[in-house]
């Protein structure tokens, strides 16, 4: 059985924001790993390049915004459905909308 080893996010497009203060700051967090994954306005449409390890035994990415008020979960992402191919996701909650597109690299468990 294989399991998420590898995470690479390649895309980020904004197509609505969360925070009405200005730009949405995203976060991607796998269990105990937080990691930036940038600054977005409504229209931004940006490659990216960021590179995670997945920790051992998980199996999701959590998109979140953060600002002072706090932490808002915008969406959920199951790294495990789709493994070795390029895959665009859609989060959204709230007013936030967003297409993640990213690379989950496999090993064998």
């Amino acid at each position: 059985m294989s399991r998420p080893a590898f995470l690479t996010i390649k895309h980020v497009k904004c197509y609505s924001i969360n925070d009405y203060t200005g730009s949405d700051d995203l976060f991607g967090v796998m269990g105990p790993v937080r990691f930036r994954i940038g600054s977005f306005s409504p229209g931004d449409d940006r490659s990216v390049e960021i590179n995670q390890i997945v920790p051992s035994g998980e199996f999701y990415l959590r998109i979140i915004e953060d600002d002072a008020t706090g932490d808002d979960e915008l969406g959920l992402i199951d790294l495990s459905e789709v493994m070795d191919f390029d895959t665009t996701k859609n989060v959204q909650s709230e007013d936030a909308n967003y297409d993640i597109t990213y690379f989950v690299q496999s090993m064998s468990s």
